[in-house]
C-alpha cells in the first residue's frame, strides 16, 4: 500500500488551514518517519494539536526554509494558495490534498492564476478517477482514507442501540455553503437547514419524541444557527447545538444523520447509520458519489 514516504522528499514542509485536508494528513503523518515541518492554521491547528499536542509549529513566513518538498490543503483561503507559489518558485515539489469532490480545479485559482501542484493525493477512487481526467498530465496518488476508518470504526464502537426506526435522534451536520446566481450569492446552509425542518412530514419520525443536534462546522462561529434553533424547537421535543468535540460521538448518538455535501455523511454511511443530503430543490445537486445517500428533494416523487 502506497504510504507518503515513497514519493515525499523530506524534509517535509506542510501547510494546511482547512479541516478537510487536515484530517485526512493527520493520519497519514502518523506513519511519516521523515523530517516534518508543519504550519497548520485556523481549524487545521485545531485537529493537529489534539493528534500532536507539543508539536512546534513553524510560521507561515519560514515553513518552507530548508525544505524539499511542500505537501498542501487545498482550501479557499490564500495560504495553501500562496505556500503552492511559493514552493513553485523556489524549486521544491509541490504536493496538494483534495479531499472532496467539488470544484477540483477552481481550488488551484485565485483571480484568474491558476497553479497546480506536481502531484495531487486523493483518498478514494472516485476522486482518483476524476482527478485523473482533469489533471492529465498531473501524478495523482490514492492514499487510504484513515480518517474515515478511524471515526466510523469509533462510532460503531460508541453506539450502544440500533438505529431506531421511527427516528427519534436526528444529526444535522452544518456547513458553510454558498451558491452564486445572478445579482446575488445564496446562503444554502440556511435555506437547505429550513427545507429539512418544513419537511419532517416525509420522514419517518418518531410521533412520541424526536430530538435534533445541530453540529457546527469547524470554521462556523458559535451562535450562527441560533434563530434556526428558536423557529422551530416547538417542532420537535429538542432542538440543541451539539457539544461534542468528536464527530464520531454524534454520529453514534444518531438516528438519521442528514446534511448537505459534507463528508461527515460519507462517515455516518460507514458506520451504518442511515444518511440524507438536504439540499432544497433549485440548489445544485449533492457532488458525495455515494448511491446509499438518500436525497430529501426526491423524497415523494
Amino acid at each position: 500500500m502506497t504510504k507518503l514516504e515513497d514519493f515525499v522528499k523530506p524534509p517535509l514542509a506542510v501547510v494546511c488551514h482547512d479541516a478537510g485536508a487536515a484530517n485526512l494528513i493527520v493520519e497519514w503523518l502518523k506513519d511519516y518517519k521523515g523530517d516534518l515541518q508543519p504550519c497548520m492554521l485556523g481549524p487545521a491547528k485545531i485537529i493537529w494539536e489534539k493528534h500532536f499536542p507539543g508539536t512546534k509549529l513553524i510560521s507561515i513566513d519560514t515553513v518552507l526554509n530548508g525544505s524539499k518538498s511542500l505537501l498542501s490543503g487545498t482550501g479557499w483561503g490564500d495560504v495553501e494558495h500562496s505556500a503552492r507559489i511559493k514552493a513553485k518558485k523556489i524549486g521544491i515539489q509541490n504536493i496538494s490534498v483534495i479531499d472532496h469532490w467539488t470544484n477540483y480545479r477552481e481550488r488551484f485559482i485565485r483571480e484568474e492564476s491558476e497553479v497546480l501542484p506536481d502531484i495531487i493525493i486523493v483518498s478514494d477512487k472516485h476522486a482518483y478517477n476524476q482527478a485523473q481526467i482533469l489533471f492529465p498530465s498531473i501524478l495523482v496518488i490514492e492514499l487510504p482514507n484513515n480518517y474515515l476508518q478511524v471515526e466510523a470504526k469509533l462510532a460503531c464502537s460508541e453506539r450502544l442501540k440500533e438505529c431506531k426506526d421511527p427516528i427519534e435522534n436526528i444529526l444535522i451536520i452544518a456547513e458553510p455553503l454558498r451558491q452564486k446566481k445572478p445579482g446575488k450569492d445564496i446562503y444554502l446552509e440556511f435555506d437547505a437547514i429550513e427545507f429539512f425542518m418544513n419537511s419532517l412530514n416525509k420522514i419517518n419520525i418518531s410521533s412520541n419524541y424526536v430530538h435534533i443536534a445541530l453540529r457546527l462546522h469547524p470554521s462556523e462561529p458559535e451562535g450562527k444557527y441560533d434563530f434556526i434553533q428558536r423557529k422551530y424547537q416547538s417542532l420537535v421535543t429538542q432542538f440543541t447545538i451539539s457539544k461534542n468535540n468528536m464527530l464520531y460521538e454524534d454520529i453514534a448518538w444518531a438516528d438519521l444523520v442528514v446534511g448537505m455535501n459534507s463528508f461527515a455523511l460519507v462517515v455516518a454511511l460507514s458506520a451504518k447509520v442511515p444518511t440524507m443530503s438536504i439540499l432544497p430543490p433549485g440548489s445544485n445537486k449533492c457532488t458525495l458519489p455515494y448511491e446509499e445517500i438518500r436525497h430529501l428533494r426526491n423524497i415523494g416523487k
